[in-house]
């Protein structure tokens, strides 16, 4: 694969949100539950300590404004709630056994077609074929930093041994390179590709190389267009048993998109930040187009304007997931963001560019309940006997991006299958049940008690909205399945003892058991 430098700026914040809660401690009186996935679907059907969710429903108006103030000077911890209590206006809840959601030849036909109708796609990979004048500058600059190593005239990165080993390296591609590759005489026949029998046809190839290494036998499709018609349009799709499953499209008038194929499916589209109020981003905690700590600036490319309304570029939105028959999704977020680019030309560079558009992030609806399952990222890393396991499961979302060129970016990220229905009609636990206990485990959870050492910390916690929701999590001794739940999200900011603010999901608590939800274990 390419060899970049390292961009000025690092990722911004991602579309998928985290768990805000800190550091635990121990409360007075525990409220902390055993986490038992048999005993929480025995809860979900036995009426005893449970109520119907018709029974929660008529006891929750009593709670359309749920205002209290909790102040713990011992762990130095505020929490100011002034809340609306919401619950979604259906019949019953479910609990679902879930996997993920192969895609398919069909569905990738419809993404292209709603997208790029007619445009002729390259295969990807043929244009990331290095030449041998690519490869010789680089061979160049090596040789150059490897010099600085031995007179210690300036900083470098490696040790000489080091140098000498990426030379190496360089020196047997620039052997194989060719001298030129013209993208238009590799057309691709738009159908997806078994990675296998692909990195078998083409031995040498990096990308195939990297591709199966880390997928072995999955599947993809990776197209990119000639640019004639002054976009750079990239097609990407994986179908990966260890790094999850997703359509990536971009397009861009400045180069194509040099981050389309990367493996974690989590990291789509957390290249931004957000435009609020009509002032420009502040990168580096510098405004744009200031100096940034490196001595770049960062600036707005001046050919992908953004004068449309935000009225105007939803529609666009709304009628791409109409035409990818994405019918059970809804809009979570939306805003104005700076995106900064990642062309192979930016990727390159130390200079920071970006463009603005409108981001939209939509959640699945099931039986009319938001999946919000954001922070559901769940991820094994380690040996499993004799062998050595690395599977990440990504959340399920569908970002669109939009300015006034009209789509400019399309994820479908891990998307669910539902296998079967577990329980019909659940059982949940009261709301006064399930906020006596956010009440001790908010506290619990934000604990500044261990940073002593700063004058006067203290964590400050506000919510702002109480929602019903379903989320997934992890089911017991499977990675490849997990649980979708009913769950109370308190969400709102923390300003942590640093002073520095998070928003997001306060706690997120389990109705049916009252569990509070670790989102880095899953469940």
């Amino acid at each position: 694969m390419r060899r970049c430098k390292a961009k000025a700026i690092g990722i911004f914040a991602g579309i998928l949100v985290l768990s805000l809660t800190g550091c635990a401690g121990s409360p007075e009186k525990s409220v902390v539950r055993e986490k038992n996935m048999d005993k929480m679907l025995e809860e979900a059907e036995k009426e005893e300590d449970t109520k119907s969710f018709k029974q929660v429903k008529e006891e929750v108006k009593q709670y359309e404004s749920y205002k209290t103030k909790i102040q713990d000077k011992n762990l130095k911890v505020t929490v100011d709630v002034d809340a609306k209590v919401e619950i979604p206006d259906v019949a019953q809840l479910s609990i679902y056994r879930v996997g993920q959601q192969e895609i398919g030849q069909k569905f990738l036909d419809t993404v292209r077609n709603a997208l790029t109708p007619g445009l002729v796609y390259y295969n990807g990979s043929k244009h990331d074929i290095r030449t041998k004048s690519e490869i010789g500058k680089e061979i160049k600059e090596m040789e150059r930093l490897k010099a600085g190593v031995k007179d210690q005239s300036g900083e470098t990165e490696y040790e000489e041994s080091e140098y000498e080993e990426i030379l190496a390296d360089l020196k047997k591609e620039y052997k194989k390179a060719p001298d030129k590759v013209t993208l238009t005489d590799f057309p691709t026949d738009n159908k997806i590709q078994e990675i296998r029998k692909q990195h078998e046809a083409n031995p040498g190839d990096s990308f195939l190389d990297w591709m199966y290494e880390l997928h072995g036998d999955g599947k993809f499709f990776y197209g990119v267009s000639d640019g004639k018609d002054g976009n750079y349009h990239c097609l990407f799709m994986q179908n990966s048993a260890d790094y999850g499953n997703c359509i990536r499209y971009s397009s861009n008038r400045n180069g194509y998109e040099a981050r389309m194929y990367h493996a974690s499916v989590e990291d789509d589209l957390d290249n931004i930040l957000p435009i609020k109020d009509g002032k420009e981003p502040d990168f580096s905690q510098k405004k744009a187009g200031q100096v940034i700590d490196d001595g770049t600036a960062a600036q707005c490319v001046d050919n992908e304007p953004l004068t449309i309304s935000e009225e105007e570029a939803q529609r666009k939105a709304d009628a791409v997931m109409e035409q990818t028959g994405l019918l059970d999704y809804a809009i979570f977020d939306k805003g104005m963001y700076a995106q900064t680019l990642e062309t192979e030309k930016d990727m390159a560079d130390t200079a920071v560019r970006y463009r603005k558009i409108y981001r939209f992030l939509y959640l699945r609806q099931l039986d009319g309940v938001l999946v919000d399952n954001r922070a559901g990222f769940k991820m094994t890393d380690g040996w499993q006997g004799k062998n050595y396991v690395k599977k990440m499961w990504g959340s399920e979302a569908v970002v669109v991006a939009v300015n006034d060129s009209g789509i400019v970016g399309f994820h479908y990220l891990s998307p669910l299958q539902i296998k079967e229905t577990l329980v019909g009609q659940s059982r949940i636990k009261s709301f006064q049940e399930i906020k006596e206990t956010f009440e001790q485990m908010v506290v619990i959870k934000n604990t500044a008690k261990e940073v002593d050492e700063i004058e006067g910390a203290k964590v400050l916690v506000k919510v702002s909205d109480v929602r019903l929701v379903y989320t997934r999590i992890s089911e017991k001794d499977s990675f490849d399945t997990g649980l979708i739940v009913p769950v109370w999200n308190f969400e709102g900011s923390i300003v942590d003892a640093y002073g520095e603010e998070t928003k997001g999901t306060v706690l997120s608590i389990n109705a049916i058991d009252g569990t509070v939800i670790d989102y880095r274990l899953g469940y």
